[in-house]
């Protein structure tokens, strides 16, 4: 036979370790909603890390193409690269503005990424190019050859006090390093 003590015992170790689970229980209910707060919280901070990584690695994107656009605007670069003697001035102006605005629209995207006075000063800048071109036509006679059209536009830029193209990349790359 059990001794009353042995029964006793037991019955005292089966109440302390039921008490205990519940307590146990209880706690895990009670504080499982801040421990899993606190997961889901690590997480989003992971993933808008690995987030803000692939958005820097698209910033760095948009301003080496916007670094580009600016020198593909500079009047040299899109006189040289459209540049046919065959071509009457009005044409050739045609074909600079044409050039200009199809590189502008390709790179349109990139203000997604680049802080607003970046691309303010881009879209400006492409606003003045395409002025100068038009006004430096308008100012010759309409059967001038060609070089002195392209003389008149690159003796109006070297005439300015400060570059805006290198101005512009210089801009460009300022914000970069921020």
């Amino acid at each position: 036979m059990v001794s009353p003590e042995f029964v006793a015992f037991f019955t005292q170790l089966f109440v302390i370790t039921f008490g205990v689970a519940a307590g146990f229980l209880i706690s895990f209910k009670l504080l499982w909603p801040k421990v899993e707060a606190y997961m889901l919280r690590l997480q989003a901070l992971r993933q808008n890390r690995y987030g803000s990584k692939a958005f820097q690695q698209l910033r760095f994107a948009a301003y080496e193409r916007l670094l580009l656009l600016v020198h593909r605007m500079d009047p040299k670069e899109v006189m040289l690269r459209n540049h046919d003697e065959s071509n009457p001035v009005q044409v050739f102006v045609r074909r600079l503005t044409q050039d200009i605005e199809s590189e502008y629209q390709h790179n349109l995207a990139q203000q997604l990424y680049v802080s607003d006075a970046a691309w303010h000063y881009v879209s400006k800048l492409k606003e003045d190019t395409l002025q100068l071109l038009r006004h430096a036509a308008a100012a010759i006679p309409e059967e001038s050859p060609l070089d002195h059209y392209i003389a008149a536009v690159l003796q109006h830029v070297s005439e300015l006090e400060e570059n805006p193209y290198q101005a512009a990349q210089k801009l460009l790359k300022k914000e970069l390093s921020r």
